[in-house]
């Protein structure tokens, strides 16, 4: 987890006594998020976008960054929950180990209490929410690898030397197998002859084919598919995430 992610949380998290005590904003399967930790939320949230609420003139643009940012804070919660579902579990070391790292970052044991002090945090509590938001990151980085492409086979042996009757047994075989899959897949190919067999490559998900110019190389090429997979799997994610569990926006004007 990037230190600026953990030193925001001394400003967008709070003690659940805290949290309990203040309107909610939204709730997650029951679980809610107050008013106030979504408050300390948007300022970062703003702050992070180079927006200043001085510099905010037209009420809709407001209006849709506060309900931007709740959407994000909403997300966090349901990558919490999810990691809980799931088991995941942050190791007391890796969580001390980051939280040290922290404190160096902030200028020394001194300041780092009076961080503490000032987001209403003591070490105690500030520990479980580090490894709170580390829990959310793994689940979400996991999620996020079930997501990316992943090309697969289907395959039928042929001899090299089959005999037209055997090639077409082996590709209408294949047919068939690929409708099975098609339902489960975004794509998937047909029959393709390789010096070991016939193949049918289908993808559990699929981006849509984009011309590249030769110019830009092939190391560009790749590292460009590779933002494409991670962004739409990102946003695969997060929308399953929203349709799968209970969300209730109480305010986000």
């Amino acid at each position: 987890m990037k230190l600026t992610t953990l030193i925001m949380l001394l400003t967008c998290w709070l003690p659940m006594a805290w949290a309990n005590n203040e309107p909610a904003v939204a709730r997650v399967n029951g679980e809610e998020i107050s008013g106030f930790r979504f408050e300390r939320f948007f300022a970062e949230y703003l702050e992070d976008q180079g927006r200043a609420v001085a510099s905010i003139r037209s009420p809709r643009a407001y209006k849709e960054l506060r309900q931007a940012a709740l959407q994000t804070l909403i997300d966090k919660e349901l990558l919490w929950q999810e990691s809980q579902k799931r088991g995941v579990q942050i190791d007391d070391q890796v969580v001390r180990e980051q939280i040290e790292q922290t404190r160096m970052a902030i200028g020394g044991a001194d300041k780092f209490v009076r961080r503490l002090q000032d987001a209403g945090f003591d070490e105690a509590s500030f520990t479980e929410y580090t490894r709170r938001e580390m829990a959310a990151q793994q689940m979400f980085a996991e999620l996020i690898r079930a997501n990316t492409l992943q090309p697969r086979h289907l395959l039928i042996r042929v001899p090299a030397q089959a005999d037209t009757a055997t090639v077409a047994e082996a590709r209408l075989r294949l047919l068939q197998m690929r409708a099975s899959i098609v339902s489960g897949a975004s794509f998937a190919s047909d029959p393709v002859r390789s010096p070991f067999g016939w193949h049918v490559i289908y993808l559990p998900n699929h981006l849509e084919a984009a011309d590249v110019p030769d110019l830009q190389g092939l190391d560009t090429v790749r590292a460009q598919l590779a933002r494409q997979q991670q962004t739409q799997a990102r946003r695969q994610v997060l929308a399953q995430l929203r349709v799968q569990n209970r969300i209730e926006r109480i305010d986000d004007d």
